[in-house]
């Protein structure tokens, strides 16, 4: 059976419409945080800050992110998902769309402001959240914000994805890397996250270690 964290496992996904976490729009915690944010965290000289989405398959925060004023980079190694964001986006704004792997893409360290989390995490099994953790903090400048949704529910390997943080876990995860900032609960979940989805954000810390 083809693995979750393989590449031929989400194409299916895409090409086949199974995409129950696709919101089709832009949540409202996401719209309140484009709204009230004036500059990013650690400003860069362009606009807002520079942000990066990992796994931004239909692409419609690509959009949100560019008509705030942050310069977005995003990428998805799902050929079918970069498909359906180049319909949903346009060409122009599909053109800051990266196909390839968020784990292994040459991007610069220290090279964002912020990391936007949408479904992203919750689509891998727990053992690459050190990973996913890792490489978000090498990506992020020091005072550089991780923020977006979080989805909590003891992870079912046999159920998922997605695969949800057991209550706890996260903080285990994130600590020291990052100071949680804002945690709130999200009201406008799509089906398969209602009632455990959390808006977060989480400032990176200088902690360098594993």
């Amino acid at each position: 059976m083809t693995k979750p964290s393989h590449q031929d496992f989400w194409n299916a996904r895409y090409a086949s419409g199974q995409t129950p976490w696709d919101f089709n729009g832009i949540p409202a915690d996401l719209q309140a945080f484009l709204k009230r944010r004036v500059r990013g965290s650690t400003p860069s000289g362009a606009g807002r800050g520079r942000v990066l989405i990992p796994g931004c398959g239909a692409g419609y925060e690509v959009k949100a992110f560019a008509e705030a004023g942050f310069e977005v980079v995003a990428i998805d190694y799902a050929e079918a998902a970069i498909a359906r964001a180049h319909e949903a986006i346009g060409p122009e704004l599909a053109k800051r769309i990266v196909h390839g792997d968020f784990f292994t893409h040459t991007f610069e360290p220290g090279s964002f402001d912020y990391v936007y989390e949408r479904a992203f995490l919750c689509a891998f099994p727990p053992e690459l959240r050190v990973p996913y953790r890792d490489r978000v903090a090498s990506l992020l400048k020091r005072g550089g914000d991780l923020i977006g949704y979080f989805y909590y529910k003891n992870p079912d390997r046999e159920e998922g994805p997605p695969y949800g943080f057991a209550w706890g876990t996260s903080d285990e995860l994130f600590g020291r890397h990052f100071i949680l900032l804002k945690d709130v609960p999200v009201q406008d979940s799509v089906p398969v996250f209602a009632g455990r989805e959390r808006w977060q954000e989480q400032r990176r810390t200088a902690y360098t270690g594993s």
